[in-house]
């Protein structure tokens, strides 16, 4: 026999709502939550007092009507619960605490040539301490859990020069997350690092107005997440849209390595990896992206070389796309300065509009993230929150709390 939703089950469900439309309103009176929830005012006022007092919610003043008494006004209380996200990159790893509202409070970032993943297991554990060490006493009950947002197959890119043969056998040998539960001790959440970053989007961004877009993170390499009917989906294993080894045409980029067979991975061209990898052969050196500022009038017309390279690769992948999936947006973010992104976007959006089909093809609004270079710690950070209180409707076949994020 299936299982059926109960009582208590949609009870928590409607808590979920109720939470995830405030958010998006960002201050709403009982009633405007009423309306946005679908449900009545006597079930609104038992669930937003119970919010109240639990200290998820707070009253956030009154608004004067035209007839009646004034509303009184509700928000997220920013001290009802506090989370930890961590960031594992392939060559940085960056902490922050974030609260209940969605404001960092304290922020860590670790540099390194290698991914070595004892070096990584030290160093969170110690930065969670110190994150920790940050909240008042009465408030460290209030920290829920620890997100990790991390890229799947870690060792996997052997041919890049920050992955050692050593560094590949660590992480072919290690149980990552059975790890991190050893020295976190918090409810640990783990995901692919750029749903985790479609999941800050969709909280604090572009997913205030759609709830259907295929999210990109550019990076080290470049990644992806999609998000369904306000759902981020990340697929049966965990990587949909993950997007880098989608097979594009070969870059016109004179500092491209050769490559064997008939097209390349998008990670070979839509990537800072690249990009610097592109300045390098020019004679210009940055440790990484962060530099760029330092070079940028002499770098200028290489960073146009690969932001046209780049938005090559893109809209090929976009088209592709858009014949699988049925989408109204496609948000782009990236660790870049932010006058850069707006210009890649609009080059793909451009490009887009001129070699689209002509009948046939509904080509979505092509916008840049609006989380920017921190999207997916904030990301990592959302996980706990996410579990635990986002309209979610699997809750209602629940009796427990929800499940951990699988690995």
């Amino acid at each position: 026999m299936g299982k059926g939703s109960n009582s208590s089950g949609l009870r928590r469900y409607n808590e979920r709502a109720v939470l995830t439309a405030l958010r998006k309103m960002e201050t709403a009176s009982k009633s405007d939550l009423a309306r946005a929830s679908n449900l009545t005012p006597q079930a609104i006022t038992r669930i937003v007092d119970d919010l109240e007092h639990t200290g998820l919610v707070a009253k956030g003043g009154r608004r004067l009507g035209k007839i009646g008494q004034p509303s009184t006004m509700y928000v997220i209380n920013p001290a009802g619960a506090y989370s930890i996200g961590v960031k594992v990159g392939r060559q940085d790893l960056e902490l922050l605490l974030m609260d209940f509202g969605g404001s960092i409070v304290e922020k860590l970032r670790h540099r390194f040539d290698y991914p070595d993943p004892d070096f990584m297991l030290r160093k969170i554990a110690d930065s969670i301490a110190q994150l920790v060490s940050v909240l008042r006493p009465g408030n460290a009950g209030k920290l829920i859990g620890v997100g990790v947002a991390m890229p799947w197959f870690m060792g996997a890119w052997t041919k890049e020069p920050f992955m050692k043969k050593e560094i590949t056998r660590k992480w072919d040998e290690i149980n990552f997350s059975d790890e991190l539960a050893k020295v976190v001790d918090l409810p640990l959440f783990i995901e692919n690092d750029c749903s985790a970053a479609a999941v800050a989007e969709l909280q604090f961004g572009v997913g205030n107005q759609k709830s259907n877009f295929l999210y990109v993170f550019i990076g080290t390499f470049v990644g992806g997440g999609l998000v369904l009917h306000g759902n981020v989906e990340t697929g049966i294993y965990g990587n949909a849209c993950s997007l880098g080894t989608m097979p594009v045409p070969g870059s016109t980029l004179d500092t491209a390595p050769g490559h064997s067979g008939s097209y390349e991975m998008l990670l070979d061209r839509a990537s800072l990896f690249c990009l610097i990898r592109h300045l390098s052969g020019h004679g210009i050196e940055i440790n990484d992206i962060n530099g760029l500022d330092a070079v940028m009038d002499q770098a200028r017309p290489l960073i146009q070389e690969w932001l046209e390279d780049c938005a090559d690769a893109l809209v090929y992948v976009f088209m592709s796309a858009i014949g699988i999936l049925d989408f109204e947006s496609i948000v782009i973010d990236a660790h870049l300065p932010r006058y850069l992104l707006i210009e890649l976007v609009e080059i793909i959006s451009r490009r887009i509009r001129q070699n689209a089909p002509r009948s046939g093809t509904f080509i979505p609004e092509i916008l840049p993230g609006k989380v920017g270079i921190d999207a997916i710690a904030v990301g990592g950070a959302m996980l706990p929150f996410y579990s635990n209180f986002a309209a979610d409707k699997t809750v209602m076949l629940k009796g427990g709390v929800p499940e951990k994020v699988p690995v």
